[in-house]
């Protein structure tokens, strides 16, 4: 792939490529299996960059559509705006735009996802997601005003991220059709919710308004169904640690291969007792990710340095059962 430039289009940030190739073009929108990668420490909960360089290659060895650094699972509430920044910056200049890169810009201070949203544009993010601010149950009009300053203020792609689990509140469909119809970068939502009903309702209005808004499901057993009403991809837990299966998932229903697509659920599904073994889930899934492609433990910062003491042979059994039976190295 050759240089790439950027220009406005619609007031989003769009790739130009130097031959007119609409299919390398195609290849930077956000799509399918973008896996919320964890952060990687050393054992003294130190960043350790070469480390998450290594790990960022092994997903994109294995096929994944898109990336996104600074999610939940990446512990962007643990890091310093600094340590954000660095890693951020980092990890952009490896990937080297093989494939598209969405940051997450989380913060309780709109000042601070502003700057945030700022150099991820600067580093050459495709895309921010932005979770809506959490301790403070906000209105519709607050949380309009929230992403609509945000969209005014970059280029990039906005995808908005609702996940009451964490924020406890549920962004309602109407504030996200309202906010998709007003500002044409905001291009979709991850929707990181139990009711999958919610799910449903956002594609089936939103996309009454625009046809390009995007919806990535997130908890892994709504991968298939989601696929199967139109969902754009997904931005799931186990593809950090297992990308090969949401990966084989998704192209599988994409190539009319139901009886394959079906099998691959199923063992999602199972995999999901990861969640079970420490609140703090991206716990787990650091630890899946050290014992399947690094010989040094996982580190972590306190207070997630303290977890069960049986974490490491339950990830362990997951792993054997659901990789290698599967013959998955």
């Amino acid at each position: 792939m050759g240089m790439i430039g950027k220009i406005r289009f619609g007031g989003m940030k769009m790739a130009v490529l130097p031959n007119g190739n609409e299919e390398e073009e195609k290849a930077l929108n956000f799509h399918g299996i973008i896996p919320p990668v964890v952060t990687l420490f050393d054992e003294a909960g130190n960043l350790d960059l070469e480390l998450n360089k290594r790990y960022i290659e092994q997903l994109i060895l294995r096929n994944i559509n898109g990336i996104l650094l600074m999610g939940s699972s990446g512990e962007f509430s643990s890091l310093t705006l600094e340590e954000n920044k660095l890693y951020v910056r980092e990890m952009i200049k490896h990937i080297n735009g093989r494939i598209p890169v969405m940051v997450g810009v989380g913060h309780t201070s709109l000042k601070e996802v502003l700057e945030l949203t700022s150099y991820a544009e600067e580093q050459g993010a495709n895309g921010v997601l932005v979770v809506s601010p959490y301790y403070w149950k906000l209105s519709d009009e607050q949380l309009y005003r929230f992403y609509s300053t945000i969209a005014n203020h970059t280029v990039l792609q906005v995808f908005i991220y609702n996940i009451p689990l964490l924020t406890g509140q549920n962004l309602s469909v109407e504030l996200i059709k309202k906010l998709a119809e007003a500002h044409p970068n905001i291009a979709g939502i991850k929707e990181t919710v139990s009711d999958f009903g919610h799910l449903r309702q956002v594609l089936t209005e939103v996309t009454k308004v625009r046809s390009d808004f995007r919806v990535f499901s997130a908890f892994d057993e709504h991968l298939l169904p989601a696929q199967m009403i139109g969902a754009a991809g997904s931005i799931n837990g186990t593809a950090v640690f297992a990308p090969e299966i949401s990966v084989d998932l998704y192209e599988a229903y994409q190539k009319g291969n139901l009886a394959e697509a079906e099998k691959k659920h199923r063992m999602i599904s199972k995999m999901m007792e990861l969640y079970t073994f420490t609140p703090t889930f991206f716990t787990a899934m650091k630890e899946a990710v050290h014992q399947r492609w690094f010989d040094v433990p996982a580190g972590h910062r306190a207070p997630c340095d303290v977890y069960p003491a049986d974490l490491s042979d339950n990830v362990a059994s997951l792993l054997k059962t659901f990789l290698m039976k599967e013959g998955v190295q």
